[in-house]
């Protein structure tokens, strides 16, 4: 049987739950280990003690594993920014802050978090961190706060911000005829950023890509009101 036939709604076996955690382990040591783009079903399978084609069971392809073994990476940009925001930020601060830790991470492993958010399936990850939290690793929620583990389960960056915008308008930051426009700019930019440190690599100058975000990031902020 393989991933699909399971259904997306259906509880997991067991036994589908302890095979599809081998997978996921083994892709979460190699991406750590040598990074997204030495990675292939072959060498998962080896890590694992499986056979290749037994993957296709549980997985649709290796994009698809590799989605699964990319989520751990959200786990400390999470811990890092529920221990950053503060009670009293306005909405803006807030939204400066969350973009400030995610690209404290995405920057760093831009391949990875480009493949995750904007990936061939990117449309597929709101499903694969309900599978992933809710099935397989649980414990993985253990010490993020309640407020933050709603953003664990959101897949889609422009559902993630609109939250906040919409905190933003209500508290007159955001004029709310140009919601829209500024997420859709917002998003788009960003994405552009994490893609040009994945083509950039190791040349990548971290803290002046930061910097040169933020400015057209508050551009675009200061252009929505």
């Amino acid at each position: 049987m393989s991933y699909l036939d399971q259904g997306e709604n259906k509880t997991l076996s067991i036994k589908r739950k302890r095979m599809m955690i081998y997978f996921i382990e083994a892709t979460q040591k190699l991406l750590h280990a040598d990074g997204l783009e030495e990675i292939s079903i072959r060498r998962i399978a080896t890590e694992a003690g499986y056979n290749s084609a037994t993957i296709y069971n549980y997985f649709q392809d290796l994009d698809h594993l590799i989605l699964f073994g990319s989520v751990c990476y959200l786990r400390e940009y999470l811990i890092f920014l529920s221990n950053t925001l503060r009670p009293e930020m306005s909405s803006i601060d807030r939204f400066r802050t969350i973009y400030r830790c995610f690209n404290e991470f995405a920057f760093r492993n831009p391949e990875i978090f480009h493949n995750m958010f904007f990936g061939r399936h990117s449309h597929m990850l709101e499903d694969v961190l309900r599978i992933y939290y809710t099935e397989l690793f649980p414990n993985e929620l253990d010490g993020i706060p309640e407020s933050m583990r709603r953003m664990m389960f959101s897949g889609n960056m422009r559902e993630r911000d609109s939250v906040t915008m919409y905190e933003m308008v209500k508290e007159g930051f955001v004029a709310p005829e140009k919601v829209d426009a500024t997420l859709d700019l917002i998003v788009a930019t960003h994405q552009n950023f994490i893609y040009q440190a994945c083509i950039e690599g190791d040349k990548l100058d971290i803290e002046s890509h930061k910097k040169h975000f933020e400015a057209l990031f508050e551009y675009l902020l200061s252009a929505a009101k």
